[in-house]
């Protein structure tokens, strides 16, 4: 009875808000059902390609009705506005159904596979679990159908007392970084970003690094829910993060934040463009075209908006640039003497990419391009009363601000450790009466810390 029940609680977890969105999706993984044993069972390879193209065209022209109709609506609004001709189709309000950006992108990544090779699934149970198992459904991580349909169609043998315990364990920790640290932290972020006229650059540049850290323990809190919860029903689901923030480049920040789509995007736009060689291009020039264009698609899945356009654009250039400029920065590393002061070295490159990242945040976070704009060029004022700039991102609130910033500490701690397994085998290794004092304090803290005023703090990422 496993999968039935897991599949009826997850059919019953999203459709709880909309019903005619679950009848909607239902339909979608139907179709996709469908169409992935009529790939495999095709023998003819233009038959398969004109399958999967037709699925493709349908995926992604159902994400882009629901999510990007009135955001290209708009954006033809302004360019017949510039030629002053007329423009009579009215604003659209159309709902967003949950999840929307994930679940296609698996989907998509499934169909892909099965025309690759991989074998589809004809069992509706488990196809439809691997579809709605409601951990993931809403934010990730996109899972893949070669890691988690095995796990689906396995026969457990029994209850795992460990696993499920871990699996709690890890909900809680998720619990604490989106409650305790991420909501207290949004108020600070918020002032800020929803009146950027109204701040200095010293503002700015605070309330930017607290939501470097909003954003991550939002999200990677999200994410340790969704992975402690699949745990207690024996589910392993891919790990999204790997201290990001300690990252040495741009490169390795993908590497480390929101893995389970960087590596989507490698597998099925960066490298099937980059082997492609449609273009005529040399191979290096089609290397960073790839870069550019799987960062672009990154920006565009996130959101309709031009701000995380150029949010992914900016990442793009930023990997362009290191590869063209790497031969000339090694030179210069070693020539100075970088090279020989290791230590140094690594934790000035952290510093850049941190800094890099947070600059890109300000298009991620700001509400219009032009607020951006205003942000970025107001960064280098009122350095000359920093107390000030951060007195007013506080505004009267400083133990609230305070216990941000402790929580922050606290969440980033573990992460000090450069192989991050081995602050988790520290933590295992405590006498049974030590995990038990700081679960019974997380617990605590979700309890009475919990920013609870802020009940309009969903996480972040289910507007994706």
């Amino acid at each position: 009875m496993r999968l039935p029940l897991l599949l009826a609680a997850s059919l019953f977890f999203y459709g709880y808000t909309s019903p005619i969105m679950l009848m909607h999706l239902i339909a979608v993984a139907g179709l996709t059902y469908r169409v992935a044993i009529a790939i495999e069972r095709s023998e003819d390879e233009s038959r398969k390609k004109g399958f999967l193209t037709l699925a493709l065209v349908g995926l992604v022209g159902n994400l882009v009705m629901f999510k990007y109709t009135s955001f290209l609506n708009e954006t033809f609004r302004e360019i017949f506005g510039w030629f002053g001709a007329a423009y009579d189709i009215p604003v659209l309000s159309i709902i967003l159904p949950l999840g929307i950006s994930f679940y296609t992108f698996l989907m998509i990544g499934y169909l892909i596979d099965v025309f690759r090779g991989e074998k589809a699934e004809r069992d509706w149970l488990v196809f439809g679990t691997f579809v709605f198992f409601f951990p993931k459904m809403i934010a990730g991580p996109i899972e893949r159908g070669n890691t988690l349909l095995p796990q689906l169609r396995a026969s457990l043998p029994g209850f795992d007392y460990a696993m499920a315990s871990a699996g709690l364990q890890l909900m809680l920790w998720g619990a604490f970084k989106k409650i305790v640290v991420a909501d207290r932290i949004a108020p600070f972020v918020d002032r800020v970003y929803d009146a950027p006229h109204d701040f200095s650059g010293v503002s700015i540049v605070f309330s930017t690094w607290l939501y470097a850290f909003q954003l991550y323990c939002d999200f990677s809190g999200y994410t340790d829910i969704a992975l402690g919860a699949a745990m207690v029903f024996g589910i392993k689901l891919l790990a999204n993060f790997n201290r990001p923030y300690f990252a040495v480049s741009i490169q390795d920040f993908w590497k480390r934040w929101h893995i389970s789509l960087t590596a989507w995007l490698n597998d099925y736009i960066y490298t099937p463009f980059v082997r492609s060689r449609f273009t005529g291009l040399k191979m290096y020039n089609l290397i960073l075209l790839g870069m550019m264009l799987t960062f672009v698609v990154s920006g565009v899945w996130h959101g309709a908006n031009w701000t995380f356009i150029v949010w992914g654009a900016l990442h793009g250039t930023y990997i362009v640039v290191s590869l063209l400029a790497q031969k000339r920065w090694n030179k210069f590393a070693k020539n100075s003497g970088l090279t020989k002061r290791k230590k140094l070295y690594r934790n000035l490159k952290i510093s850049v990419t941190f800094f890099l990242v947070c600059f890109s945040y300000i298009f991620f976070r700001a509400e219009t391009l032009g607020d951006a704009g205003y942000m970025v060029s107001q960064l280098f004022s009122g350095w000359g009363d920093i107390v000030a700039g951060i007195r007013a991102v506080a505004a009267g609130q400083l133990p609230e601000l305070l216990l941000a910033l402790l929580g922050i500490a606290i969440v980033m701690a573990p992460e000090l450790h450069k192989d991050h397994a081995k602050s988790g085998a520290i933590y295992r290794a405590l006498p049974s009466w030590q995990r038990g004092s700081l679960i019974y304090a997380a617990t605590l803290a979700v309890v009475v810390l919990g920013a609870y005023n802020n009940a309009d703090q969903q996480f972040i990422y289910f507007r994706f």
